[in-house]
C-alpha cells in the first residue's frame, strides 16, 4: 500500500512527457532610467524621471532673471535599492509635485513646497504613501530644478529621512535664457537618507 502512494505522488509531480511545449508569455516592458547602486548608508536611492509626455510644468515660465515661480507634475521613481538595508520593499514609487519658489534659468531659492509619492512593492502593489516637505533656503546654482526635490520626509515610509535629487533638464543655460522653459521632461537620480 504505501509503495502504491509512494508512485502515485512521484507520477504527480513529474513532468508529462506527451504535455505540449508552453510558448513564452510576451512580456511588456517599458525602459527607465536605472538607478545607479544605493548610495552607501543611504535608505533608498531610486532613478527618477518625468512620465512620457508629462513633463514638470512652471508657471510662468523660467527665465533668465528670477522670480516666483510655481511647479507642478509628477515623477516616476524607479529601480529603489536600500543600501542600509532598512527599506527593502520599496521598489518603485509615483511622485506629485506642488512647490513655488523663485527661479531662474541659472538659480533657485526659498522654494517650498511638498512631494507626494506613493510607494509600490516588488510585486507592484502599493505599500505606503509618503509626504516630503519641500525647502531649500540657500541660492542653487548647480542645476536650480534639482531645488524642487529637496527636503525631508514628515509621514509614512522613510519618515525624518532627508531626500536630495538630483535632474537633468532637456535643454541648456542658452536654450532656457533665449526661450524660458515652461516644460521639464527631466531624468536623473532621488535620494532618501
Amino acid at each position: 500500500m504505501k509503495l502504491a502512494w509512494i508512485i502515485a505522488a512521484a507520477a504527480a509531480t513529474a513532468p508529462c512527457a506527451w504535455a505540449a511545449p508552453q510558448a513564452p508569455t510576451a512580456v511588456r516592458t517599458q525602459a527607465f532610467p536605472r538607478a545607479r547602486p544605493a548610495a552607501e548608508g543611504a535608505a533608498l536611492t531610486c532613478a527618477v524621471s518625468s512620465p512620457q509626455g508629462r513633463p514638470l510644468t512652471f508657471t510662468p515660465r523660467i527665465g533668465l532673471t528670477a522670480r516666483p515661480v510655481s511647479a507642478r507634475g509628477n515623477l516616476q521613481l524607479t529601480g529603489c535599492l536600500s543600501g542600509d538595508g532598512s527599506a527593502p520593499y520599496l521598489r518603485s514609487g509615483w511622485v506629485t509635485l506642488k512647490s513655488v519658489g523663485q527661479a531662474s534659468c541659472t538659480s533657485a531659492r526659498h522654494v517650498h513646497g511638498t512631494l507626494r509619492i506613493t510607494w509600490f512593492g516588488i510585486d507592484g502593489r502599493p505599500v505606503g504613501t509618503s509626504e516630503v516637505r519641500t525647502r531649500a533656503d540657500r541660492l542653487a546654482t548647480q542645476s536650480p530644478a534639482d531645488s524642487f526635490l529637496a527636503g525631508t520626509v514628515v509621514s509614512g515610509p522613510l519618515a525624518r529621512e532627508r531626500v536630495g535629487g538630483g535632474i537633468t533638464p532637456a535643454m541648456g543655460i542658452l536654450g532656457c535664457a533665449t526661450g524660458g522653459l515652461s516644460r521639464l521632461p527631466a531624468a536623473g537620480r532621488l535620494t532618501f537618507g
